[in-house]
């Protein structure tokens, strides 16, 4: 490694004939401490997939109060594709293999919320659909608000 004419070493290696500047994080070869370093596709499909779980934690409870049986169905999806990747990667025998294993348990509970909004949703939007095709057919879109509207006095109003 040293150059031949002047006995001196190669500008890419430093005194101990190792190559300059060389990170300190990384492990030498031939000191024995060879760790074991993941899989970068296994730490992108963890990564997705618990970005999958935590939009789905959201959605679930979410689309009970404002997106209905879209967004729950969206969630329950994203959970099912997390459990699925989870799953794969747990079956291997390796660190990433034990956190998914531990993202298991939180990937189900995401996917049972889910379901559970969505089947609310369903149920509740089963009771409503004769009440809103009532509506439609006899064109009285008032009593969308109830008794609300009658409350007002006919000269109370600004207008009136």
């Amino acid at each position: 490694m040293a150059d031949q004419q002047n006995n001196r070493p190669s500008p890419y290696l430093d005194e101990n004939h190792e190559p300059h500047g060389k990170p300190e994080t990384q492990p030498n070869p031939n000191d024995g401490n060879n760790q074991f370093r993941p899989n970068a596709l296994d730490e992108q499909t963890l990564k997705t997939a618990r970005s999958q779980t935590t939009f789905a934690f959201i959605a679930g409870p979410l689309s009970l109060f404002v997106g209905g049986m879209l967004l729950g169905t969206i969630g329950a999806i994203c959970a099912f594709l997390a459990y699925r990747k989870l799953h794969s990667i747990a079956q291997k025998s390796n660190d990433t293999a034990s956190i998914a294993r531990g993202m298991l348990k939180s990937t189900r509970t995401a996917l049972i919320i889910c379901l559970v909004a969505v089947t609310l949703n369903a149920v509740s939007f089963v009771i409503m659909f004769p009440v809103i095709e009532q509506m439609l057919q006899s064109g009285d879109f008032a009593s969308i608000a109830g008794n609300m509207s009658a409350g007002t006095a006919a000269g109370t109003s600004t207008w009136g």
